[in-house]
C-alpha cells in the first residue's frame, strides 16, 4: 500500500515480477499536483499482481526479448466469459459482447414496431380506438423516454450494464404478459408506459457500451451492430404480425426474453465503467476477455487508468458533468451539434413509418397486402445495416450521411407528389401503380438503414467528449425521445389536415434541410475526435 501511495505522488516504484519474469518501473500518468486533490481508489498502479495476467513484458530473458508473456486466464474469468475461447479474434470478441447487449436494442425494436401490426389487427377485429388513443398507444414509450432518458444515464452508471439489462428484461416480460391478457385501453397504456422506461435504459446501454468495449478502428461497426439489432426487432415484429394475433405475438416476445437473461449472466462490464467503480482486478479480466490472451493490454490499461484519474480529479460526477457540459463552450457546441443531428434524423419521418407501417399502406391505397408490405419494409430496414458496416469505415461520415439524406428526401418527395395527385383524382390505383408506395418507401428505408440510422449515432458518439458522455447521452436520448414523440403524435392529425401526400412532402423538405446542415455545419469525425482532443 505504501508503494501505491508513493507511486501516486509521481515517483517511480519498482515492480517485482514473480517467477523471475521482470523487475521494472511503472510511471503513473497522474502528476503530483493532481494527486494532491481527491484521489479515487482506482489509481493503484500496476503491481506484480498483474504479472499473473501476462501484462508485463520480459526484458530480462534474452530468449524472450520484448515478447509479451502469455498466460492463461484465471478460472474465474473462463467460467464467467463465453467469448474467451483462445481462437476467437479480438474483433469477434467485441462483436459477441455488442450483440449480447444488442438484445436490449432488439427489445426496443419490438416495442416500437408492435403498434404497427397490433392496432390494425384490433381494428380488423372490431376493437375500435379513437384517433387520440391510437396515437397515445403508439407514442407513449417515446413520451416516457423524454423524462426517463436523463435519469437512465445515471441508473446505468450506478448499476452497470449487466444488472440493468437483467432487471429491465424481467420488467419487460411482465409488460408483454399484460398486453397479451387485456385489450382494455388503460391497461395497455400502463404497459406502454413501463415499456417506455425499459426503452429509455436500453437506449443508453446500446449507445455507451459498444463505444466503451470496442477499439477505435471498429467503433463504428459496433455501434452499427446495435442499430442493426434494433431494426431486426422491428422486422421480426412485422413478420410475427403477419401470422399471429397481437396477444400471441406478445406472449412470443415474453418467451424470447428468457434466454436473453441467460446471455446477460455472461456479459462483461466495460473496462471504463469498472475503472470508475474502482474494481481494478476486474478491469484486467475484462480487457483480456475483450482483447485476447495474445494482446498486450498494458498500454490500454494505462490509458484507462489515466483517463479515470483525470476525470476523478476534475470531479466529473453526475452533477458536475451536467455543470461542465453547459459551462464549457466546446462541450456545449458538441452537444448542440449532436441534438441537431438527431433532430434531422427524426424529421425524415422514419418513426412514423416504423409505427404506422400497415396503416400507411392502407391510407396510400396500395393494392398489395399491407402486412406483407410491412414485412418488406422491415427487411429493407434491417438488411442494409450489414452493408453499412462495410461502408461506415471506408467513406467519410459526412458524405454517407448527406448522400443517404438526399436519397430519402427524393423518395419521399416522389411519393408525396404521387399521393397528392392520386388523392385529387378520385380514382383507384391500378395493379402496377399500387407498387409506387412500396417502391418509394422501400428506397427510403434502404437509405435510412444504410446511412442515416447507424451513421447518425456513430457521429454523435464521436462528437460527444468522454468527460460528459454519460450525462450527455442521457440528454441526447431525452431530445431523441422528444423528436420521436412529436413525429409519432402529430402524424395522424397532420394526415387529417393536409393528407398523407402532404405529410411525405413535408418530410422530404426536412430531409433537404438536413443535407444542408450536414454539408455546412457538421465536422468530419472519421478517425478524428474534434471536441474530445480540445480538453
Amino acid at each position: 500500500m505504501l508503494d501505491a501511495e508513493i507511486a501516486l505522488m509521481g515517483e517511480e516504484v519498482p515492480v517485482q515480477v514473480i517467477s523471475g519474469r521482470k523487475t521494472g518501473n511503472f510511471q503513473p500518468h497522474c502528476t503530483k499536483e493532481e494527486s494532491s486533490m481527491k484521489l479515487p481508489s482506482t489509481l493503484i498502479p500496476l503491481t506484480s499482481d498483474y504479472t499473473e495476467f501476462g501484462l508485463l513484458q520480459d526484458e530480462s530473458n534474452p530468449d524472450i526479448g520484448n515478447s509479451t508473456v502469455k498466460r492463461q486466464l484465471p478460472s474465474k474469468t473462463i467460467r464467467s466469459c463465453f467469448c474467451c475461447w483462445p481462437k476467437i479474434s479480438p474483433f469477434f470478441r467485441q462483436v459477441i459482447m455488442t450483440i449480447v447487449t444488442g438484445m436490449g436494442a432488439l427489445a426496443v425494436g419490438t416495442i416500437y414496431a408492435f403498434p404497427a401490426v397490433a392496432l390494425t389487427r384490433w381494428e380488423d377485429a372490431d376493437l375500435k380506438f379513437s384517433t387520440a388513443q391510437i396515437t397515445w398507444f403508439a407514442s407513449t414509450p417515446m413520451v416516457v423516454s423524454v423524462v426517463m432518458s436523463a435519469v437512465a444515464g445515471v441508473v446505468v452508471e450506478r448499476l452497470g450494464v449487466r444488472l440493468c439489462l437483467t432487471i429491465i428484461t424481467c420488467v419487460l416480460c411482465f409488460t408483454w404478459v399484460m398486453i397479451a391478457q387485456s385489450t382494455d385501453f388503460w391497461v395497455l397504456l400502463v404497459a406502454r408506459v413501463i415499456q417506455g422506461v425499459v426503452a429509455s435504459v436500453n437506449l443508453v446501454v446500446i449507445v455507451v457500451y459498444p463505444a466503451e468495449v470496442s477499439q477505435v478502428q471498429w467503433r463504428g461497426i459496433m455501434i452499427g451492430v446495435s442499430e442493426a439489432m434494433l431494426m431486426l426487432g422491428a422486422f421480426l415484429t412485422y413478420l410475427g404480425g403477419l401470422i399471429l394475433l397481437p396477444s400471441l405475438l406478445a406472449y412470443t416476445f415474453a418467451a424470447v426474453l428468457v434466454p436473453q437473461l441467460i446471455l446477460f449472466f455472461f456479459l462483461r462490464e466495460s473496462p471504463q465503467w469498472l475503472a470508475r467503480r474502482g474494481r481494478e482486478d476486474d478491469i484486467v479480466e475484462s480487457l483480456m476477455c475483450l482483447r485476447g490472451n495474445d494482446v498486450d493490454i498494458k498500454p490500454e490499461l494505462e490509458h484507462i487508468k489515466s483517463t479515470v484519474c483525470t476525470e476523478n480529479v476534475q470531479n466529473s460526477k453526475s452533477a458536475e458533468q451536467l455543470t461542465l457540459l453547459f459551462r464549457k463552450p466546446v462541450y456545449l457546441r458538441a452537444l448542440t451539434l449532436c441534438v441537431l443531428i438527431l433532430l434531422f434524423k427524426e424529421l425524415t419521418g422514419q418513426y412514423a413509418v416504423l409505427i404506422y407501417t400497415v396503416k400507411m399502406f392502407q391510407m396510400a391505397g396500395s393494392t398489395l397486402d399491407p402486412y406483407w408490405c410491412a414485412v418488406v419494409m422491415g427487411a429493407a430496414r434491417f438488411l442494409p445495416c450489414c452493408l453499412s458496416w462495410m461502408l461506415i469505415e471506408r467513406f467519410p461520415r459526412r458524405l454517407l450521411l448527406s448522400t443517404c439524406m438526399t436519397v430519402t428526401g427524393a423518395s419521399l418527395a416522389i411519393l408525396g407528389i404521387f399521393l397528392w395527385v392520386w388523392s385529387g383524382s378520385n380514382k383507384d390505383l391500378g395493379p402496377y401503380m399500387g407498387l409506387v408506395p412500396v417502391v418509394c418507401l422501400s428506397i427510403f428505408t434502404l437509405a435510412y438503414g444504410i446511412g442515416i440510422g447507424p451513421i447518425s449515432w456513430t457521429i454523435v458518439e464521436e462528437l460527444l467528449p468522454s468527460h460528459v458522455r454519460n450525462i450527455g447521452t442521457g440528454i441526447l436520448n431525452a431530445c431523441f425521445s422528444i423528436f420521436q414523440s412529436i413525429v409519432g403524435l402529430t402524424f395522424p392529425f397532420i394526415v387529417i389536415g393536409i393528407g398523407v401526400g402532404g405529410v411525405f412532402i413535408a418530410y422530404s423538405l426536412c430531409s433537404l434541410c438536413g443535407v444542408i446542415f450536414v454539408v455546412t455545419c457538421l465536422p468530419e469525425t472519421q478517425g478524428q475526435t474534434p471536441f474530445r482532443d480540445t480538453n
